[in-house]
């Protein structure tokens, strides 16, 4: 097996106009770049081919939530992930497309599956090795993956402890060092790990960040990597100044023969962070000084979508894809949002024409009702709570609140992630539920705490507005975390609703070890429906975000395994001094 697709779906080559002018010598002109494209729009979908050599930088923000591979697991993490950190296979993206597919990486191919899918076997490719030169083996492979299950580190991604048999009730390689028979290690180059279940698409589970190699005797504890990470990737972290910037320079024990993957142009990247929203979007509008080279971490700021119109500013703002889904949940375990009936009116009160425009428009967003992706073969749309142009219906959510006991209305507290964007979206949301007597206080959260804040049920309150997205475009990374009541933990936990429905618990189990994907997907369908009808979240919009780059940046274009932003790996610049 030698690779997987995942996605079939890319833009029509009708809807690119290519620019075809080189970027040569002189001051950089900012529509030009060797190969560059746009959208029938005029927004960019590749601002053109780099060249080796200088440095990029990213305005960004907020901090990263963990530098620890283990514990990240956020969109702009997992796409900073990419430049230092390298997996067993990884996704590959062309621009101007939304196909992406599962290549190899550090191993030889995708991997090799016994004959019911149980059990996968991974060689790994020669000459691969850390920042220090040592050599990267299969042992490695082993450390890392049981040493992520650690409860201290369980506040990422927990796919490969849903699926690696009897990784559930292990606790790490430092409570317990003899570790997991799943994982063996079959000399320095292979590894073959057994599953619980049949999983035809564990390929995919492989390119996850958990599956970053690390060697044994150079990590000893659980903090160690979120201060000191050990690279695998073409870059390493020269410097970091928590909450101010972020330094990466070439990693010189990385062998570019071993990686079709990440091109790595630039000599260094630099991350600001900690930047007003506006600001950076002003920046780089300007593009003027070492702005002329980088690269905004965020979506545009409403308003400042007009000056974008400007041609010269508007093919080097970059057309994001829709790959995320963004959602009120609401915690079924807290009264009154035990409350079937409660929870349905908040579904019909919520005017989410209201969220369009506070997140930015129709430019920067579309509607959702439910919780696929409609780049997931197969998607079927649909929306059990419509309301007249999307606009909530209050009439019918009050009936429904004094069915349920509450003809007065109700208190209940949102948490909110603090930046601008996600307060407007609140705010939205807030009104909305204000106009039939639900009272709603806003928890505002840092916003590189948020998700593991949330991610706390001890911490989290009754409703929040997150996101969710997976480069895997497949039902049970978009449902199963969300929604499976086995899959509610003390950290790291993303049913945030904390639902525990066993006809849902059962439906997921019965549909991730189908090995028809046909099959799998219209089981998936029908459970997105069974999950809306007891109605724990609000589906709100879906981003169509625009990412502004400066006027000196090559390879920038939208990647669905990034959450839809400017995938890191491909950035150059078009010319350097």
């Amino acid at each position: 097996m030698k690779s997987t697709r995942i996605s079939a779906i890319s833009l029509g080559t009708a809807a690119l106009l290519a620019l075809t002018a080189c970027g040569g010598g002189g001051e950089p002109q900012p529509s030009e770049g060797a190969n560059a494209s746009v959208n029938e729009a005029g927004f960019a979908v590749y601002t053109g081919d780099p060249v080796k050599g200088g440095t990029v930088r990213i305005l960004n923000p907020t901090d990263f939530s963990h530098l620890d591979p283990a514990m990240g697991n956020d969109g702009g993490v997992n796409n900073f992930y990419r430049l230092i950190y390298r997996q067993l296979t990884a996704y590959e993206v062309k621009p101007g497309e939304t196909e992406a597919t599962v290549v190899p990486d550090l191993a030889e191919d995708t991997g090799t599956p016994n004959e019911d899918y149980t059990q996968w076997t991974f060689k790994l490719k020669d000459g691969i090795k850390y920042e220090d030169g040592t050599e990267i083996t299969a042992a490695d492979f082993k450390y890392a993956l049981e040493r992520s299950m650690d409860p201290a580190l369980r506040v990422g991604s927990d796919f490969h402890i849903q699926y690696i048999k009897d990784a559930m009730d292990y606790q790490g390689v430092y409570e317990q060092p003899e570790g997991l028979d799943s994982i063996e290690v079959l000399g320095d180059k292979e590894l073959r790990i057994t599953l619980n279940q049949p999983t035809v698409n564990f390929p995919e589970i492989a390119a996850m960040q958990m599956f970053t190699p690390f060697p044994k005797d150079s990590v000893e504890t659980t903090t160690q990597l979120d201060e000191d990470p050990i690279a695998s990737g073409p870059y390493r972290v020269e410097s970091y100044n928590r909450g101010a910037n972020l330094t990466l320079v070439r990693n010189e024990n990385w062998d570019e023969a071993t990686d079709d993957v990440r091109p790595a142009y630039p000599d260094s990247f630099v991350f600001e962070m900690g930047l007003d929203p506006a600001t950076i979007d002003q920046r780089l509008i300007s593009g003027q000084g070492q702005d002329a080279n980088a690269v905004s971490a965020t979506s545009l700021s409403p308003a400042n979508l007009a000056q974008t119109q400007d041609e010269t500013i508007k093919n080097r703002t970059v057309s994001d894809i829709p790959n995320c889904t963004t959602y009120l949940g609401m915690n079924v375990t807290k009264e009154p949002l035990d409350d079937l009936k409660v929870r349905q009116a908040i579904n019909y009160a919520v005017d989410k024409q209201s969220v369009v425009t506070a997140t930015g428009g129709p430019d920067l967003t579309s509607l959702a009702s439910e919780m696929l992706l409609p780049s997931v073969p197969g998607w079927e749309e649909f929306d059990l709570y419509e309301t007249p142009d999307s606009a909530g219906d209050q009439e019918r959510a009050q009936e429904l609140l004094a069915e349920a006991g509450y003809p007065d209305g109700l208190e209940v507290t949102m948490d909110v992630r603090g930046l601008p964007k996600w307060q407007a979206q609140a705010e939205a949301v807030q009104d909305s539920l204000n106009e039939i007597g639900i009272d709603v206080t806003l928890n505002v959260i840092d916003g590189s705490t948020y998700y593991q804040v949330i991610g706390t049920p001890a911490q989290q309150n009754d409703i929040a507005i997150t996101g969710w997205c997976s480069p895997w475009l497949n039902g049970d990374p978009l449902l199963s975390p969300l929604f499976h009541g086995e899959r509610i933990y003390d950290t790291g936990n993303y049913n945030l609703a904390q639902i525990d429905d066993p006809e849902i618990n059962g439906a997921l189990d019965a549909a991730a070890v189908m090995t028809d994907l046909e099959e799998q997907q219209a089981a998936y369908n029908d459970i997105n429906r069974a999950i809306m009808e007891q109605a724990p979240v609000v589906p709100l919009v879906r981003d169509t975000p625009l990412q502004v780059v400066g006027p000196n940046v090559a390879g920038a274009y939208s990647n669905p395994t990034t959450t839809g932003y400017v995938d890191y790996i491909g950035l150059g610049l078009k010319t350097v001094d």
